[in-house]
């Protein structure tokens, strides 16, 4: 069973004004220091010719961020914005913010709509964790990094749509999202962290992952989400067909050794394509056995064993991801 973390990031964003649990919005009495300035109900700070929102004063239910404001184009919302602005419904970005910070929108509980620009490439750890009534995220096109954290204990998550991006998902991104039944991963997801999809957080003292049932992940083979599904035992529904298995005979000794021929070229054809891809993933189902020699040139990592790793390694490299050594 996975092993809890993210109380590490709730305990920062509760206590980030020294562990009294304050709120970053700025009152009537509240001095703005000399590197902020205000716009409207908006609290902000320049650097480098671009804005990055630091607080809000208001108590408006629906937020507009501007695309710029005295000439400078609005690029970042910062590390703890909108901290616990529960009388917040909905929130409007403008396109060319490019990231959203850390615990920027922290248990907003009445934040049920925001969009994404496709301008946004990161989204902070616990940027939108506890945001309990929000039912629908669509991840922007341009998406480079969801981060730890991002979207925890948004119970009320319902639909969530990630583009065809090489996008990397952080561990426990959606941890807690237990009305989130079905989550499709493109092939082009670099990376998955543990408890992003399909867990939430159980009631024992030891704070273990609980599964949320009925969860199904769906997935294509040998891509980040296969894997994902295969080492935290998600239930996943596999999109593609295994390639097909190439009729291919008990290898002949022609007298070239291992060194000779590049680690991932099963069949000594003198490229790494989807045949090799096919014919490590048959024997690591146990469909059909390499030979001995085989073996040796499937086993990518050394580690000894012909396994799933080999065969993500191997279409990596196929894929144009990562490059065998």
């Amino acid at each position: 069973m996975l092993n809890k973390k993210l109380a590490v990031f709730l305990t920062a964003a509760v206590f980030a004004f020294g562990g009294s649990g304050a709120l970053p919005v700025i009152g009537e009495d509240t001095a703005i220091t000399a590197s902020a300035a205000q716009y409207g109900d908006l609290i902000y700070e320049v650097a480098n010719n671009a804005i990055t929102i630091t607080a809000y004063s208001g108590s408006s239910s629906k937020v507009t961020i501007p695309m710029s404001i005295n000439g400078y184009k609005v690029k970042a919302i910062g590390d703890n914005a909108f901290f616990q602005c529960d009388m917040i419904t909905e929130i409007v970005l403008p396109d060319g913010v490019e990231t959203i910070g850390e615990n920027a929108f922290v248990e907003c509980t009445a934040l049920k709509k925001v969009n994404f620009p496709d301008s946004i490439k990161e989204i902070g750890v616990c940027a939108f964790s506890g945001c309990s009534s929000i039912t629908e995220v669509k991840l922007p096109k341009n998406i480079k990094a969801v981060r730890e954290a991002a979207f925890a204990d948004c119970t009320a998550l319902k639909t969530l749509y990630i583009p065809e991006t090489e996008a990397e998902i952080g561990g426990e991104a959606f941890l807690g999202c237990t009305a989130l039944e079905e989550v499709t991963i493109p092939a082009e997801v670099k990376k998955i962290g543990d408890g992003a999809f399909g867990f939430y957080l159980g009631d024992d003292e030891n704070a273990e992952y609980a599964d949320v049932k009925g969860f199904v992940l769906n997935c294509y083979n040998y891509t980040a989400g296969y894997y994902y599904a295969e080492n935290n035992n998600v239930n996943c529904k596999v999109l593609d067909e295994d390639p097909e298995i190439p009729d291919y005979p008990e290898e002949p000794d022609d007298g070239t050794t291992d060194d000779e021929t590049a680690a991932g070229d099963i069949n000594k054809d003198g490229v790494v394509n989807v045949t090799d891809i096919a014919m490590t993933a048959a024997h690591v189902k146990g469909k059909k056995s390499l030979s001995e020699k085989r073996r040796k040139r499937a086993d990518v990592n050394g580690d000894g064993t012909v396994s799933v790793s080999d065969i993500s390694l191997i279409a990596a490299h196929v894929k144009g991801i990562k490059s065998l050594g």
